[in-house]
């Protein structure tokens, strides 16, 4: 199958506007929900504080919310969270949180795969 490769172009291109699309949703819908969850532990805390609620500061919380949600046992060793916190965390917020990463995963590697094999 010979496929024009600005087709591939726009393909990847539409789908990272996807993706930031679902992030801004996340970021001004779902993220206070989480850190209203998330409410005892100190740094996400100090991530609103310190970055406030702009679109980059509630991406910098975005963050924070997601270091505890993609490695929830390095957080808990540390003593950043409590298991009680973690669980608190409903399933669906999770899978929520880290299917915005995959997909923005999928994107780098649409991108790399673009760049290295299509030109």
């Amino acid at each position: 199958m010979n496929v024009d490769p600005v087709w591939w172009v726009f393909l990847v291109f539409g789908s990272v506007l996807i993706n930031i699309g679902m992030m801004i949703l996340f970021l001004y819908t779902k993220l206070e929900k989480a850190e209203e969850l998330l409410h005892d532990v100190e740094f996400i805390g100090w991530y609103k504080n310190t970055f406030g609620s702009s679109l980059i500061g509630r991406q910098a919380r975005m963050n924070a919310i997601s270091m505890v949600v993609m490695m929830p046992g390095v957080m808990q060793k540390r003593g950043e969270v409590s298991q009680e916190a973690y669980q608190r965390l409903p399933a669906s917020l999770i899978k929520q949180v880290r299917a915005l990463f995959v997909f923005a995963l999928f994107n780098g590697m649409g991108m790399v795969g673009l760049y290295f094999f299509i030109y």
